[in-house]
């Protein structure tokens, strides 16, 4: 895309399905160097990615050849099908959708040290704390599903 520039950078979150903790020591390094080749792929650059058994954080800067919504479906499904074939986890899936937000330069390395240190953080705070904190600081309504992992279907009473 000739005489296009940008910077997009986004903090992204997302959980396994269930927030089930299937990110596990000896398939995390490998996952999260698959996940990383997505963005390659996609050429996103990648700043920062981690998290703990049952969520993962990225910070990278969006490519404007892809949206928002394609880069979290292409990385979900790919880092999937790795789990499921390489990772021998059967069952691995994420939660529907995703949180982004956005993050100015500023506030860049804060987000990749805040990124790098999920191990620790997640000792003294649960997912859904951390969840709720981002949606505040957003200026977000908490929407429960991505806050707590559990898909309510709606009753349209069709």
């Amino acid at each position: 895309m000739a005489h296009t520039c940008t910077r997009i950078l986004v903090h992204m979150v997302f959980a396994t399905k269930d927030r089930r903790p299937l990110i596990v020591a000896p398939i995390k390094p490998k996952l999260h160097a698959y996940m990383a080749g997505i963005c390659h792929h996609l050429n996103c650059h990648l700043y920062a990615l981690d998290g703990v058994e049952d969520h993962s954080h990225l910070v990278f800067d969006l490519s404007p050849t892809v949206s928002l919504a394609d880069f979290a479906n292409r990385l979900k499904a790919g880092a999937t099908k790795w789990a499921r074939r390489e990772g021998g986890l059967l069952d691995f899936g994420w939660q529907r959708g995703y949180g982004a937000f956005s993050l100015s330069q500023q506030n860049l390395n804060s987000a990749i040290r805040y990124v790098q240190s999920q191990e620790n953080h997640h000792r003294r705070r649960s997912l859904a704390d951390e969840l709720g904190s981002f949606m505040r600081l957003h200026g977000m309504s908490l929407d429960s599903e991505f806050a707590e992992g559990v898909y309510r279907k709606l009753n349209t009473g069709a």
